[in-house]
């Protein structure tokens, strides 16, 4: 087994390179050479020792037959203006050398395309005019050698739409001033032509297999594939004036040997046409440090890597393949092949992927630029993210705003984070950039008359875990809160529809969302205002659950049915203003637009005390169905009984306007009536410092019963009563028969 430190996939061309070497020795050394890779070091499994694979390389390896003839510099010219590539044409298709029999042929038909190509009138002001450089390539791809034509696949796909470069070899093989197929020229040259001196090729190749620094690299043009060498500014004490690149000339050779196994295909996705290229992506600028919005970025390439010995004819498929699916469909996206790595959507033999993106830096020169490493694993987050990634692809596709874009690529970059296995932290980062993405369209003219809001096709449930800030709990607490159980995606009484800007709408039976110009409050979802909010959609909240005429209004319940409840000390912490009401506001604005189901951890016991006014009032704020089970301390023989507590309709509005003293009397008058016999008088209750708001805010979420029991005990001559299982157990038929005739 040989280890090419010299090839690591950390830069393009080192990844490529080791591909071209598996790939020439397969054909023409060994068929049952294999390659592994550990790590970004390739390993080579073969018959043959390092020393003998340099000497292969040196004396006996057979270049692909690579031409390029639609390309000004590529020699074919013979304007010129190319003098070095002609040369080059020149002196390999005089050479008589065996390994150089398939380019002969290959330069001989070029000529012949380029001759019959300007017969036909193709000539144009640099070679080939832009309207039938088409055509020229279509000649090629029927004229050249069998041998070539991986070549040319791996440059050009033609389609219905005309010809689609691939971004790896640049403009159909040009980078800038760079021709690609005559710089191939030229290191071959240079290790293997006539005049190559053998012993500075054969301490290139060792370099190659070894990764030995030391040896005096040509001083060239280095290319796209390896910009950490390309020179230039810091890169030499001269500066500007020494500005050229580091070259091992086998490393060019090899790189283009690799890029053959990377041929496109035309394919029509959707009916419409297209190119498919393996494992390559559209650019989504998110996941590393450099990414930036606006930049020139053509696209990325996502480089596979395994473990396990792989073969030409395997590997060959795999690239073929190139399969990175996400909910069914090839990923097209930097951020949905992310997702399609972490829900095992490719290869099951692949241990990660190395991304690098096609972007043009100095200048208008595309350079391969590492940007990261995402290893094969499944990541139990993905999930929740589906349908509201689908959501932000119709943003992005309805020509967003400023300001939607920028919001969609920070929500790209918690998605991107959640892709990468980050775990809560990034789904907490990427609740928070949802909602305020959602917000932004809703407050958009123009995208929110295409997007309609968000609304999942099923209910999933997020864990958090447990070291869930108690900001994030309140936010949960409220953003699930609902009367219909399960899975519904839409219920009524949801706070969705009174703190954000969207309302349900009913059209031929079926209910669907609907943007509003404003939340149904009138008050924003903000940090500085989310007392005000809460508190106004606690007071709608109980005007839509109110029956009766204006006189005689009764509330048919209070609390919601459904959902998790507050713990005691997050609640508590809300009211003495302990929590960060922006945190708050951030994370339930993008709960209510996401609609999941949330588990929160078990709250921990405590013993402090509510505040008297809070315990006097929250009694009152639970599900109508769900009275509390108490036993009196005032009258111990008194049997347990049922306490049914309702407030008033207008209780929270009162709240609202004049604080807690404004409703305490009458809630000590509702205790007594329902048998608990209050402790404390009003007088005693109305404390100075808590603010109206604040509390009908909180009395908003849901709590346990034993919470409620425990307030009710502590203004009352009350405590919760045992149950038992003969309490629990609803009567048969032949009890309740007897009861009667009794």
């Amino acid at each position: 087994m040989i280890r090419l430190r010299g090839l690591r996939a950390t830069t393009l061309a080192g990844y490529l390179s080791a591909l071209g070497l598996l790939r020439v020795m397969s054909e023409q050394l060994d068929d049952r050479a294999r390659l592994q890779w550990r790590g970004d070091v390739p390993l080579l499994t073969a018959r043959h020792s390092p020393e003998d694979v340099v000497e292969w390389l040196v004396h006996t390896y057979a270049p692909t037959p690579i031409v390029t003839p639609w390309n000004s510099g590529s020699g074919f010219n013979d304007a010129g203006k190319s003098v070095r590539a002609e040369e080059l044409l020149t002196a390999f298709e005089n050479s008589t050398h065996p390994r150089f029999a398939a380019l002969v042929e290959a330069i001989k038909v070029g000529r012949e395309i380029v001759s019959e190509g300007r017969r036909r009138g193709w000539a144009g002001e640099t070679m080939w005019s832009k309207a039938t450089k088409d055509n020229v390539i279509t000649l090629c791809r029927n004229r050249l050698p069998d041998a070539s034509l991986p070549w040319v696949d791996a440059l050009v796909a033609l389609g219905d739409a005309g010809v689609s470069w691939n971004p790896i070899a640049g403009t159909g093989g040009n980078f800038g001033r760079q021709e690609l197929s005559a710089t191939f020229h030229q290191r071959l040259d240079l290790v293997a032509g006539p005049d190559a001196d053998t012993e500075r090729s054969r301490a290139w190749a060792r370099a190659v297999l070894d990764g030995d620094e030391t040896v005096p690299y040509l001083r060239d043009t280095v290319g796209q594939l390896d910009p950490g060498r390309a020179g230039g500014i810091h890169s030499s004490p001269a500066e500007k004036s020494d500005d050229v690149g580091f070259v091992n000339p086998w490393h060019t050779v090899l790189s283009c040997e690799g890029l053959v196994m990377f041929a496109g295909a035309a394919v029509r996705r959707n009916g419409a046409p297209g190119t498919s290229l393996p494992f390559m992506t559209s650019s989504s600028p998110v996941g590393h440090a450099t990414a930036a919005e606006g930049e020139s970025v053509k696209r990325e390439l996502w480089a596979p890597l395994w473990e396990r010995p792989t073969g030409i004819g395997e590997l060959e498929v795999l690239l073929g393949e190139g399969r990175a699916q996400w909910q069914g469909v090839q990923a097209r996206t930097g951020v949905t092949f992310a997702l399609a790595v972490s829900a095992l959507g490719v290869d099951r033999n692949l241990t990660g992927f190395r991304r690098f993106l096609f972007a043009e830096r100095h200048g208008q020169n595309p350079l391969a630029v590492p940007v990261g490493y995402l290893p094969v694993a499944v990541h139990g987050e993905a999930h929740l993210v589906v349908d509201a990634q689908a959501w932000m692809d119709r943003v992005r596709r309805a020509s967003p705003s400023n300001i939607v874009a920028t919001l969609l690529r920070q929500a790209d970059q918690a998605l991107f984070a959640v892709a990468r296995g980050e775990g809560n932290p990034a789904v907490e980062r990427f609740v928070t950039a949802f909602g305020l993405l959602h917000e932004a369209v809703a407050r958009s003219g123009t995208t929110r008359d295409t997007v309609p809001p968000f609304q999942p096709r099923t209910r999933v449930t997020w864990d958090p875990g447990t070291h869930t800030d108690d900001e994030l709990v309140f936010a949960a607490v409220l953003a699930d809160a609902r009367d219909i159980p399960g899975t519904s995606t839409v219920d009524p009484a949801a706070l969705r529809w009174s703190l954000t800007r969207t309302a349900l709408h009913t059209h031929k039976g079926r209910t669907r969302p609907t943007w509003a110009d404003r939340p149904a409050t009138r008050v924003d979802l903000d940090g500085s205002n989310l007392a005000h909010a809460l508190s106004e959609a606690h007071r709608l909240h109980l005007r839509g659950r109110a029956t009766g005429d204006d006189t005689d209004q009764r509330l048919t319940g209070s609390g919601f049915r459904n959902g998790p409840a507050l713990p005691r000390t997050v609640m508590l912490r809300f009211l003495d203003r302990a929590l960060d009401d922006t945190a708050i506001a951030n994370h339930l604005r993008g709960l209510l637009a996401l609609g999941w189901q949330i588990r929160l951890p078990a709250p921990p016991a405590s013993d402090r005390p509510y505040p008297p006014p809070v315990a006097a009032l929250l009694p009152f704020f639970g599900p109508a169905d769900r009275p509390l089970r108490m036993r009196s301390l005032w009258d111990p023989d008194k049997a347990d009984f049922e306490a049914r507590l309702m407030p008033r309709p207008d209780w929270i509005a009162r709240l609202i306007a004049s604080g807690p003293g404004a409703v305490l009397p009458e809630a000590l008058l509702r205790l007594g009536i329902a048998g608990c016999r209050p402790l404390i008088t009003a007088g005693e209750l109305a404390g100075p410092g808590l603010d109206g708001r604040r509390l009908a805010a909180a009395l908003l979420t849901r709590t346990t019963d034993r919470d409620r029991a425990f307030a009710l005990n502590a203004v009352t001559a009350t405590t919760r009563a045992r149950r038992t299982p003969a309490a629990d157990r609803q009567p048969t038929d032949s009890e309740t028969l007897k009861e009667d005739n009794a």
